[in-house]
């Protein structure tokens, strides 16, 4: 038996990868696409949206279904030994770490500067990672199960607020089409692509669905739900602010909220925070999942949970000192987050999966 005894349903696991994903790249990435190629921005989410199912179905769903009933970290052991498959599973795990600082920080970041500017930011990222350490030590189940009731809601609050801004949101921002040059928008398209990368977590819970063979079904739900919802706040932020404008600011989708009415209602960011913060919260458990669970599988321990607590101290501390403040982090993503997400999150599972094309071709005499 596995460490994890818990199983999920397929609607779980595409609800945790596609939530996953949206989470924080909802609020950053809108600025960072339309800084990089304005308008043109929604072109750059289709040809991420073809290039990330291409890869994603090779690299996580096909790799794992060769080997049934194991994550990421336990074939790759079978795959380059167990020296070779820990190291690499240690440094899977310290990378969603680092990762994971990331998120918390942004986390942390908008409730500081958006909603609660004279509230220290160490008690935000208490409260999130409390939350985060106590859904991680109940287990898989348990947060799937909360994520499988809160992603729904994460998206019809989404929904209603691009809707409630639809008659102010002028569509003619969106031309000219191809202003910029198709290598500046292959480059956007490869920014966003590392994003996604998040969605190798998968890797690590795939063997832990109830029914396996349900994985090709999930491989077209995640990229159809996850890109129409980018493209859907992709197009009304820059519809609503025009690119120039959305580019200036740091949470353009949350700006969106601020400035529609629904009705005699106002303030409707309340809603869209108090969701937002439910949904990043089971994001700060899956990543912190995924983080213990390769460690666990690294130091051949027979149970992730005595990681669990060790792991947020040094996420708490990750959160708060690896950045200076939200420009900083906004500079690394644009900057780095290319080759950092590229390298553990694609390039990684793209060589395990040569070395098992080449393991096949040997085991076959050649053939």
């Amino acid at each position: 038996m596995g460490i994890e005894k818990g199983r999920i349903s397929s609607r779980q696991a595409t609800y945790l990868v596609v939530n996953t994903i949206l989470g924080t790249s909802i609020l950053f990435l809108p600025a960072l696409m339309a800084g990089e190629v304005g308008q043109d921005a929604w072109v750059a989410i289709l040809i991420a949206a073809v290039l990330g199912f291409l890869i994603g179905s090779v690299l996580v769903i096909s790799l794992g279904l060769r080997f049934p009933g194991k994550n990421f970290v336990e074939y790759a052991i079978e795959l380059v030994g167990p020296l070779g498959g820990r190291i690499l599973g240690f440094l899977w795990g310290g990378f969603y770490l680092v990762v994971n600082g990331i998120i918390v920080r942004e986390f942390g970041e908008l409730l500081k500067t958006e909603v609660m500017p004279e509230t220290p930011l160490i008690v935000f990222v208490v409260m999130i990672l409390s939350m985060a350490v106590f859904g991680v030590y109940l287990g898989l189940e348990v947060f799937a199960r909360v994520n499988e009731i809160v992603f729904p809601l994460f998206l019809g609050v989404l929904l209603l607020l691009l809707l409630t801004g639809l008659p102010e949101m002028d569509f003619r921002n969106l031309q000219p089409v191809f202003q910029h040059r198709f290598p500046d928008i292959m480059v956007s398209a490869a920014n966003l692509l590392a994003f996604y990368g998040e969605g190798v977590v998968l890797a690590m819970f795939l063997p832990y669905m109830r029914q396996p063979e349900e994985a090709k079904r999930v491989q077209y739900e995640i990229p159809i739900i996850l890109n129409f919802t980018m493209l859907l706040v992709i197009v009304g932020v820059i519809a609503y602010f025009g690119a120039g404008e959305a580019a200036r600011m740091v949470f353009p989708t949350f700006e969106l909220a601020k400035a529609v009415r629904l009705g005699f209602v106002e303030r409707i960011e309340s809603l869209f925070v108090g969701i937002w913060v439910t949904s990043v919260g089971v994001k700060v458990m899956v990543i912190s999942y995924v983080t213990v669970l390769a460690l666990a599988h690294s130091l051949s321990l027979r149970d992730y949970r005595p990681l669990v607590f060790p792991c947020g101290l040094i996420l708490a501390v990750l959160s708060v000192l690896q950045f200076a403040d939200t420009n900083h982090i906004r500079e690394f993503l644009a900057r780095y987050w290319i080759p950092f997400g590229f390298t553990f999150q694609w390039f990684i599972p793209f060589l395990l999966y040569l070395v098992a094309l080449v393991r096949k071709k040997d085991q076959s005499g050649g053939r």
